[in-house]
């Protein structure tokens, strides 16, 4: 199986779909993103999955969606959830079918992000008088229990401190040195 397809991977906040929806508008492959591919399936939202199933519920649909765009017959740039490829199964098929691209932030920058967000259900905690210190210590804590496998990645880029035209730039020049073997 040839590696078609560019997956991106990295931490909720990290900005993965935005970049994806660059990197398809520079290049004119279609966009996926696989946390917006469940929504649409379950007809809710990932917060509501997550209450209403649970997580492990949720980590089957997400490896059911992996599985199948995995399996897409044409290229396509693809923005996975941010814990997917904890799942070795999908960690396999993402490596036999396209580059794994790795969109690296530092914890700061993601809580900067995603601080204001009540819809990532892994980080959804109380409004106390610690909620930030809390929030960044549970950001360091699941960045900790990922980075291992984001670190396998075919493409290692870390975003923080460029626009987005640049890190498309960027990251389409990585892309054709990992498919020249440069």
């Amino acid at each position: 199986m040839a590696k078609k397809h560019l997956f991106l991977t990295g931490f909720m906040g990290a900005g993965k779909s935005r970049i994806g929806r660059e990197l398809s508008r520079k290049t004119g492959l279609p966009f996926f993103d696989t946390d917006k591919l469940i929504e649409e399936r379950e007809k809710k939202s990932i917060k509501t999955i997550f209450d209403d199933d649970g997580e492990e519920f949720f980590r089957k649909l997400e490896k059911e969606i992996v599985q199948q765009m995995c399996r897409q017959p044409y290229p396509a740039i693809i923005a996975l959830g941010g814990g997917a490829l904890q799942n070795i199964e999908n960690f396999r098929q993402a490596t036999k079918s396209g580059i794994i691209i790795y969109i690296q932030s530092d914890p700061q920058f993601i809580f900067e992000r995603i601080r204001h967000s009540n819809k990532r259900p892994l980080l959804n905690l109380p409004h106390a008088d610690n909620y930030e210190n809390l929030l960044m210590e549970k950001i360091r804590e699941l960045l900790d229990k990922r980075e291992h496998i984001y670190q396998k990645s075919d493409i290692v880029f870390n975003r923080d401190g460029m626009e987005l035209e640049l890190i498309t730039d960027r990251l389409l020049e990585l892309i054709q040195k990992q498919r020249t073997g440069a």
